[in-house]
């Protein structure tokens, strides 16, 4: 039954009761009674609608609202990934005539008032320089102060802290001096064990949760929780050769200045991006057995990745088309980010660091890019101008198969291409559009990354207007 006749049943039903009522009755077919009928009509399917809504925020899946979605995720436990920080490098340059050292995590500023720092101490010789590492940070402090020993003690950052956070470490003194505690997954600890369980709530902040002295230790009264903080703009740009102040008024005669370009950062997760993940997280649950649990775990800690595979030992042989025994037990990664070529070497330290070994052993593939080239052939539409058509075109390509584009498609199929040009409603007709692929556009293996190049497809694009065709004003 439609929606109309459900108003109309529900009024004729309305309009039977008050017949039976002797005082209404001369009404009952009046506009006032009418206008009451619809009023309640209304009303009733607004709190139906709102019911209905109300309802669908309390699944992960159909949730709409990002504080619904936070809680669902709260509660599986999942934790959103942070902001990232754009890196690349810093030129140091020393106008004293004395050797000057420049301590890791340096603090310096650009002209538009960000924060950078230095990855690492350096040494600069008098009226020498030196090109190191750098990032997009800025470290700031959070104290807390325990009011009363108690069970699961949780502190919150705050939600303008969270939004930029990138990594913390906790610091407690309870007496003896201020020592690091760690973080660990669910209170898997003794109950002596120095440890914090870190956990994102409903409310847009990050916080850290303590122990109940069965599962890790409870801060005494009184200690002092030092959080040390990085912080991020995550997706940022600074070209080269672009000046850097220093924070520390004692740098004096030491100029810094950006050697590359700073980029490859990105912001915190997004709500769409963080309900997908929370859906997938239960399966996860920080173990590493499948290609999507390494690739998940490579995408949560570096988000500047935008293409990667995993493989065991079983695709590399059939790779190689050979059984290796140096295969045995190794887990093979290869990543591609942006402006950031050692990404691969970083991402397998990072994971012998972070994830239990036992027998695997992680190896670094470099990717072998493969770029195609697409022929366009097409007649416009006498509305669409030349130049807006090729930016149109141009756009079109790039969001789904330029190198550095985030959601490039794996592989370029023609079909697909002809089903992303029809979109643009650009052209006359379906059968004014001719497109052949040069070069490969599909992988052969795991480490392929297919992409378009698109100033050799721009040079080939040719679109134009029908002979036949004219312009009518009527």
């Amino acid at each position: 039954m439609s929606n109309l006749d459900n108003k109309a049943e529900a009024r004729a039903s309305f309009t039977d009761i008050i017949r039976k009522k002797p005082v209404l009755e001369p009404l009952a077919d009046s506009q006032v009674m009418q206008g009451v009928n619809t009023f309640q009509n209304l009303a009733l399917e607004y709190a139906l609608h709102k019911l209905e809504r109300a309802r669908q925020e309390g699944y992960l899946s159909t949730a709409y609202n990002r504080s619904s979605i936070l809680a669902l995720a709260e509660d599986r436990q999942y934790i959103p990934r942070k902001a990232a920080p754009s890196r690349g490098q810093i030129r140091i340059r020393n106008k004293q005539n004395r050797d000057r050292s420049v301590m890791a995590y340096f603090p310096i500023v650009s002209e538009d008032q960000v924060y950078y720092m230095v990855n690492e101490s350096v040494r600069v010789a008098a009226g020498g320089e030196v090109v190191v590492d750098g990032c997009q940070v800025k470290r700031h402090e959070l104290s807390f102060v325990v009011e009363k020993e108690q069970p699961f003690l949780e502190f919150e950052f705050g939600r303008a802290i969270s939004v930029n956070l990138h990594k913390f470490r906790v610091f407690v003194d309870m007496g003896s001096g201020a020592e690091e505690w760690y973080p660990t997954n669910r209170f898997r600890n003794a109950r002596a064990d120095k440890v914090f369980d870190e956990f994102y709530s409903h409310t847009d902040q990050v916080g850290i949760r303590f122990g109940n002295n069965i599962f890790g230790l409870v801060p005494s009264k009184g200690a002092q929780i030092t959080v040390e903080l990085w912080l991020t703009e995550g997706d940022t740009k600074l070209m080269p050769n672009q000046p850097l102040t220093p924070v520390d008024d004692n740098a004096e005669d030491i100029e810094f200045e950006t050697a590359s370009v700073f980029t490859g950062g990105a912001a915190r997760e997004e709500t769409d991006e963080l309900r997908r993940n929370a859906l997938y997280y239960p399966l996860y649950d920080d173990n590493h057995v499948w290609d999507d649990d390494y690739l998940f775990f490579i995408k949560q800690h570096f988000p500047e990745v935008i293409w990667g595979n995993v493989w065991g030992e079983a695709e590399q042989e059939e790779m190689d088309g050979e059984l290796k025994f140096e295969n045995v037990n190794k887990i093979f990664l290869c990543v591609y980010a942006p402006d950031n070529p050692s990404i691969g070497g970083e991402i397998q330290a990072y994971m012998q660091k972070n994830i239990p070994q036992f027998n695997r052993r992680y190896h670094n593939v470099p990717v072998d890019e493969q770029a195609f080239t697409a022929k366009i052939t097409g007649k416009l539409l006498r509305s669409i101008t030349l130049t807006d058509a090729k930016k149109l075109i141009s756009d079109t390509l790039w969001n789904n198969y330029g190198k550095d584009a985030s959601r490039r498609k794996a592989k370029a199929l023609k079909r697909d291409l002809y089903r992303l040009m029809n979109g643009l409603n650009i052209f006359e007709s379906e059968d004014d559009i001719e497109i052949e692929i040069i070069g490969q556009s599909e992988p052969e293996n795991l480490k392929q990354m297919i992409y378009i190049d698109l100033d050799a497809t721009m040079n080939l694009l040719d679109v134009d207007y029908t002979n036949n065709a004219r312009l009518s004003i009527y």
